[in-house]
Protein backbone atom coordinates (compact mmCIF):
# COMPACT_ATOMS: atom_id res chain seq x y z
CA UNK A 1 0.00 0.00 0.00
CA UNK A 2 2.54 2.29 1.22
CA UNK A 3 4.62 1.45 -2.23
CA UNK A 4 1.55 2.48 -4.16
CA UNK A 5 1.42 6.01 -3.00
CA UNK A 6 5.00 6.60 -3.58
CA UNK A 7 4.54 5.72 -7.12
CA UNK A 8 1.13 7.85 -7.12
CA UNK A 9 2.96 10.59 -5.31
CA UNK A 10 5.90 10.37 -8.11
CA UNK A 11 3.85 10.48 -11.02
CA UNK A 12 2.55 13.26 -9.41
CA UNK A 13 5.79 15.10 -9.16
CA UNK A 14 7.40 13.75 -12.49
CA UNK A 15 3.66 15.26 -14.24
CA UNK A 16 3.60 18.86 -12.30
CA UNK A 17 8.05 18.94 -13.34
CA UNK A 18 6.83 18.39 -17.02
CA UNK A 19 3.79 20.82 -17.26
CA UNK A 20 6.13 23.61 -15.38
CA UNK A 21 8.90 22.89 -18.31
CA UNK A 22 5.61 23.32 -20.59
CA UNK A 23 4.39 26.31 -19.31
CA UNK A 24 8.06 28.15 -18.66
CA UNK A 25 8.24 27.59 -15.49
CA UNK A 26 11.97 27.01 -13.81
CA UNK A 27 12.81 23.64 -13.16
CA UNK A 28 15.94 23.23 -11.68
CA UNK A 29 17.33 19.99 -11.44
CA UNK A 30 18.57 19.30 -7.98
CA UNK A 31 16.70 22.57 -6.54
CA UNK A 32 16.28 22.29 -2.51
CA UNK A 33 13.56 24.67 -2.37
CA UNK A 34 10.20 23.29 -3.13
CA UNK A 35 7.12 25.24 -2.41
CA UNK A 36 3.68 24.08 -1.18
CA UNK A 37 0.36 25.24 -2.24
CA UNK A 38 -2.72 23.60 -0.24
CA UNK A 39 -5.41 22.54 -2.29
CA UNK A 40 -8.64 24.30 -0.74
CA UNK A 41 -10.83 20.84 -0.58
CA UNK A 42 -9.40 18.41 2.20
CA UNK A 43 -9.03 14.68 0.35
CA UNK A 44 -9.75 15.78 -3.01
CA UNK A 45 -6.70 13.26 -4.18
CA UNK A 46 -5.02 15.52 -6.72
CA UNK A 47 -3.40 12.55 -8.61
CA UNK A 48 -4.57 11.64 -11.38
CA UNK A 49 -3.38 14.54 -13.89
CA UNK A 50 -2.34 17.82 -14.93
CA UNK A 51 -1.87 19.86 -17.93
CA UNK A 52 -0.34 23.26 -19.15
CA UNK A 53 -3.65 25.04 -19.99
CA UNK A 54 -3.56 28.27 -22.56
CA UNK A 55 -3.96 30.17 -20.07
CA UNK A 56 -0.40 30.00 -18.42
CA UNK A 57 -1.88 28.28 -15.58
CA UNK A 58 -1.63 24.34 -14.13
CA UNK A 59 -4.87 22.32 -14.62
CA UNK A 60 -4.86 19.33 -12.58
CA UNK A 61 -8.01 16.55 -11.87
CA UNK A 62 -9.38 16.28 -8.52
CA UNK A 63 -10.78 12.80 -8.35
CA UNK A 64 -11.82 12.74 -4.57
CA UNK A 65 -13.64 16.29 -4.83
CA UNK A 66 -15.24 15.74 -8.06
CA UNK A 67 -13.40 18.78 -9.25
CA UNK A 68 -10.83 20.49 -12.07
CA UNK A 69 -8.08 22.80 -10.06
CA UNK A 70 -6.37 25.50 -11.68
CA UNK A 71 -3.40 26.81 -9.59
CA UNK A 72 -1.33 29.89 -11.23
CA UNK A 73 2.37 30.72 -11.41
CA UNK A 74 1.89 32.79 -8.23
CA UNK A 75 -0.08 29.52 -6.32
CA UNK A 76 -3.48 31.03 -6.81
CA UNK A 77 -6.03 27.86 -6.63
CA UNK A 78 -9.52 27.69 -8.22
CA UNK A 79 -11.59 24.80 -8.36
CA UNK A 80 -14.57 23.98 -10.71
CA UNK A 81 -16.92 21.94 -9.51
CA UNK A 82 -18.09 19.00 -12.40
CA UNK A 83 -21.95 19.30 -12.92
CA UNK A 84 -21.88 15.80 -12.80
CA UNK A 85 -21.91 14.18 -9.52
CA UNK A 86 -19.19 11.94 -8.54
CA UNK A 87 -18.02 11.73 -12.19
CA UNK A 88 -14.53 11.29 -11.06
CA UNK A 89 -11.89 13.24 -13.19
CA UNK A 90 -9.12 11.08 -13.56
CA UNK A 91 -7.35 12.69 -16.77
CA UNK A 92 -6.62 16.08 -18.19
CA UNK A 93 -5.11 17.44 -21.54
CA UNK A 94 -4.93 20.53 -22.86
CA UNK A 95 -6.85 20.90 -26.45
CA UNK A 96 -6.21 22.54 -29.57
CA UNK A 97 -9.40 24.94 -28.93
CA UNK A 98 -7.54 25.88 -26.03
CA UNK A 99 -10.03 24.29 -23.68
CA UNK A 100 -9.34 21.56 -21.06
CA UNK A 101 -10.38 18.03 -21.22
CA UNK A 102 -10.43 15.48 -19.22
CA UNK A 103 -11.68 11.61 -18.97
CA UNK A 104 -14.66 11.03 -16.11
CA UNK A 105 -13.68 7.87 -14.81
CA UNK A 106 -17.28 7.22 -13.66
CA UNK A 107 -20.33 8.86 -15.61
CA UNK A 108 -18.91 7.13 -18.69
CA UNK A 109 -18.08 10.74 -20.11
CA UNK A 110 -15.71 12.75 -21.35
CA UNK A 111 -15.72 16.62 -19.95
CA UNK A 112 -14.44 19.74 -21.47
CA UNK A 113 -13.43 23.12 -19.37
CA UNK A 114 -12.80 26.12 -20.96
CA UNK A 115 -10.46 28.34 -19.25
CA UNK A 116 -13.29 30.29 -17.75
CA UNK A 117 -14.62 27.47 -16.09
CA UNK A 118 -17.24 26.66 -18.63
CA UNK A 119 -18.38 23.05 -19.00
CA UNK A 120 -19.38 20.54 -22.04
CA UNK A 121 -19.91 16.96 -20.97
CA UNK A 122 -20.13 14.09 -23.88
CA UNK A 123 -21.55 11.05 -23.45
CA UNK A 124 -19.16 7.96 -24.74
CA UNK A 125 -21.59 5.77 -27.07
CA UNK A 126 -20.33 2.46 -25.48
CA UNK A 127 -21.17 1.98 -22.13
CA UNK A 128 -19.79 1.22 -20.01
CA UNK A 129 -16.83 3.05 -21.34
CA UNK A 130 -15.20 4.25 -18.14
CA UNK A 131 -12.63 6.64 -19.27
CA UNK A 132 -9.35 6.86 -17.17
CA UNK A 133 -6.99 9.23 -19.44
CA UNK A 134 -7.07 11.57 -22.26
CA UNK A 135 -3.98 12.70 -24.50
CA UNK A 136 -4.07 15.10 -27.33
CA UNK A 137 -3.00 13.92 -30.65
CA UNK A 138 -0.57 15.30 -32.99
CA UNK A 139 -3.40 15.89 -35.51
CA UNK A 140 -4.93 18.40 -32.41
CA UNK A 141 -7.53 15.83 -31.68
CA UNK A 142 -8.15 14.02 -28.75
Amino acid sequence: MVQKHLDRAMLAFLAVTVAMAICGWPVIAGAQNVTEFPIPTPASEPIAGVAAGSDGALWFTEPGANKIGRITTAGTITEYAIPTSRSVPVGIAAGSDGALWFAEGIGNKIGRVTTAGTFTEYVIPTSPGTPIGIAAGPDGAL
